[in-house]
C-alpha cells in the first residue's frame, strides 16, 4: 500500500511520523508545498487548486490512500478531493472533530488565524447537539515559537500559558490541536491544562485509517519499503526548521516543481 501526505509546508511531518511509526509496512510518499505557503492566506480557490495539483502528484506517483494534512487544505478541498479521486482520502480536521467524546460537552480549539477564522471545525463540532460550548483561539505565535525551537526555553513557556488562558478560565474538556505544528509543543500544553483531553491531529488521523490499513497492510511478500519526501522549494531556513523540529527525520529531502 502506498499512502500520500500533502501539506503546505512542513508541520504535517508530524502526521507523516505518526502514521509511518504506527503502520510501517506501507510505502510513503510526504508532498510539503513550501514554494506556495501558507495557504492560509490564499483565496479558497486558489486553495482548491493547490490541494488538487498536489493530490494529482500523489496519484501520479501511485498513492492509494491521500492524507491532507493541511488544515486550510482540509477546509475548503475536501468535497472536491472526494468528488475527482475514487481512493480513500483522509483529512486533520474530520479526524479531530470525530475523535470527540460523547460525553464532552465543553470543547476547545485552537489554529492559526486562518484556520480559526474558517470555521471548519466549529461547524463540524456544531452537529454534535450533546456540545454546550465551543472556544476557538487563534495562537499566532505558536508556529514561530516552535519553527525556531524556542518552545524548548522555559522563559517562552509563559507565552504559551497566556495564549491558552482562556481555557484554563472556561475549564474545557478536550482541546483540539488544529495545526500540525502543535503535536511538538504537546508536553508543554498538557502541563498547562492537566485535566483536559488534548486531541492531536497526527494521532486522530493515524486512528482513522486504522481499521482499513489492518485489512491491507500485510498482503504480498513485500519487505523493503520506501519513503520519499518532496518540497517544492528547499532553502537554509527550512533545512534549519527540519533539524529544529524532527531530529530523527533520516530521509533525503527531494525538489519537485508542481504546475
Amino acid at each position: 500500500m502506498k499512502i500520500g501526505i500533502f501539506d503546505s509546508g512542513i508541520g504535517g511531518l508530524t502526521v507523516f511520523k505518526e502514521i509511518e511509526k504506527r503502520f510501517p509496512k506501507n510505502d510513503y510518499v510526504y508532498l510539503g508545498d513550501t514554494a506556495r505557503l501558507p495557504y492560509g492566506i490564499k483565496s479558497k480557490k486558489t486553495i482548491k487548486n493547490y490541494s488538487l495539483k498536489n493530490t494529482d502528484f500523489l496519484v501520479d506517483r501511485g498513492c492509494e490512500i491521500i492524507i491532507v494534512a493541511c488544515n486550510s487544505a482540509s477546509s475548503y478541498s475536501i468535497p472536491i478531493l472526494k468528488k475527482r479521486y475514487k481512493i480513500p482520502i483522509f483529512n486533520v480536521i474530520e479526524s479531530g472533530v470525530n475523535a470527540i467524546s460523547n460525553s464532552c460537552s465543553k470543547v476547545g480549539i485552537i489554529g492559526t488565524p486562518s484556520t480559526i477564522e474558517s470555521e471548519s471545525y466549529l461547524k463540524l463540532l456544531k452537529k454534535n447537539k450533546k456540545l454546550k460550548k465551543i472556544i476557538s483561539e487563534s495562537c499566532p505565535i505558536f508556529v514561530p515559537i516552535i519553527e525556531q525551537g524556542l518552545y524548548k526555553k522555559k522563559s517562552v513557556h509563559f507565552l504559551i500559558k497566556d495564549n491558552l488562558k482562556k481555557f484554563q478560565r472556561d475549564q474545557v474538556e478536550a482541546l483540539i490541536l488544529g495545526c500540525t505544528h502543535y503535536p511538538l509543543i504537546k508536553p508543554i500544553i498538557k502541563k498547562i491544562l492537566p485535566n483536559v483531553t488534548l486531541i492531536d491531529s497526527s494521532v486522530e488521523v493515524a486512528n482513522s485509517i486504522g481499521s482499513f490499513l489492518s485489512n491491507t497492510e500485510n498482503i504480498g511478500p513485500k519487505v523493503n519499503f520506501k519513503r520519499e519526501i518532496f518540497f517544492t522549494d528547499k532553502s537554509k531556513y527550512f533545512e534549519e526548521v527540519l533539524k529544529v523540529m524532527f531530529k530523527n527525520l533520516n530521509y533525503k529531502v527531494k525538489l519537485v516543481d508542481i504546475r
